[in-house]
């Protein structure tokens, strides 16, 4: 009987002896166990899209603004240098005191190269404001290596005097030349012919 009541007592200290152990070793675990994905590190996020809010980078040469981007909000992934932004406003700083190219839309997409914006897709609602001329359309690109603006639907040009609709539309940012491809409309407005007019007279 005694020897019973020994082997209960040993048994209950070897069970809560074994029960302060599993605690213990829990917390332990429990402690040094990420709480969120981004404790993981970047190391274990290779495509997971970092977000940032009122996104801006400037392009500077000697100085001088060469280009800029600017966005609501942003996302990207260090793996492909791709980034999507949300209300873009890209402006590129031309020659000559004040001038420049201003690309704005609803959404786009930019491609870096290290430091260099090597590529730009804008969609939704696009203008182009390069000097006193306001092109629209719905989808229009910039290459970097060509300089070049480019859209390939229907674009419609509203200046002071005239309007002109068409269909394809290329702009070389720098010298600035602009080339519409097909079906291409002009409107003179009324102005423009009393201006004529009044030039003739």
């Amino acid at each position: 009987m005694q020897k019973s009541r020994l082997r209960v007592a040993l048994l209950a200290v070897v069970a809560a002896a074994l029960t302060g152990i599993g605690v213990a070793t829990w917390q332990n675990v429990r402690t040094r166990q990420p709480r969120t994905v981004a404790d993981l590190g970047s190391d274990f996020l290779p495509d997971v899209a970092q977000h940032i809010q009122s996104f801006r980078r400037v392009k500077v040469k000697d100085g001088k603004a060469v280009w800029e981007v600017e966005a609501d909000d942003a996302q990207y992934t260090d793996n492909d240098q791709q980034v999507i932004v949300q209300k873009p406003r890209v402006t590129f700083h031309l020659e000559g005191e004040g001038r420049r190219a201003e690309l704005v839309g609803a959404e786009g997409r930019l491609t870096l190269d290290g430091k260099e914006l090597s590529a730009v897709t804008i969609e939704g609602d696009v203008v182009l404001l390069l000097d006193e001329l306001e092109f629209r359309t719905d989808l229009a690109t910039y290459d970097h290596a060509a300089d070049r603006i480019a859209a390939p639907g229907v674009v419609t040009i509203r200046g002071k005097t005239l309007d002109v609709r068409g269909n394809g539309l290329e702009v070389d940012v720098t010298p600035k030349r602009v080339r519409l491809l097909h079906d291409v409309h002009t409107v003179l407005r009324n102005d423009a012919t009393k201006k004529d007019a009044a030039k003739k007279s």
